[in-house]
């Protein structure tokens, strides 16, 4: 019997991935495997590999040999950067792991080989989110063109104490965002980040 591990991840401290892992447990009984670990995560999709956690495990389980396949529920669990995305696909095709996108029934690996439709799908899947992600900066920088064309004043100084620079480096992007005048509701949808860390960001600002 193959050994699996169930991955779930939510962007949000306040969003419920429990739905996704009971999915998947079923997932897991209708294809006779054992389900060795669940991780999940939440965080920002858009990090890097090594930022996040979940994943780290993922790979340290995959490179001991623990695992022979993933279930996430859709591509966009395992991240929402095209780049670190196919990193994630491509070390465990190499060791002969394969992961299942439960929403559309495939699986990149097929009796022990490349499923060239999965690799094709996972490409396809996260540039599709990393240009949702490019779409909405797009028009949102699109209104603060023309508020500042209205004359709307757009950005406000700057905080600076030891403690507050640690913190804002840490969620730079947020930041960033803020200071060029965005809303909390927009800054969190941008930067996919909780409202709350959006507000504590502005509030040290």
């Amino acid at each position: 019997m193959q050994q699996a591990v169930i991955f779930v991840r939510v962007s949000k401290k306040e969003q419920d991935y429990q739905r996704q892992v009971e999915d998947l447990r079923a997932v897991a009984q209708n294809q006779a495997v054992q389900v060795v670990a669940e991780i999940s995560e939440k965080i920002s999709g858009a990090r890097r590999n090594q930022d996040r956690e979940g994943i780290q495990q993922l790979l340290e389980l995959s490179r001991r040999g623990a695992i022979q396949k993933v279930l996430v529920s859709e591509v966009s669990r395992l991240g929402r950067s095209t780049v670190e995305v196919l990193q994630i696909v491509e070390e465990l095709t190499q060791l002969g792991i394969s992961i299942y996108v439960q929403n559309f029934g495939i699986e990149t690996l097929k009796n022990g080989k490349r499923n060239p439709v999965a690799q094709f799908m996972f490409t396809l899947l996260a540039e599709f989110a990393r240009l949702e992600r490019e779409t909405l900066r797009e028009r949102i920088l699109s209104g603060m063109d023309e508020a500042r064309r209205q004359g709307v004043t757009i950005g406000r100084p700057v905080g600076a104490t030891e403690e507050k620079a640690v913190f804002l480096k840490k969620y730079a992007a947020v930041a960033r965002q803020l200071r060029a005048g965005l809303s909390v509701r927009n800054t969190a949808k941008l930067c996919d980040v909780a409202i709350n860390t959006v507000r504590k960001v502005k509030a040290l600002l």
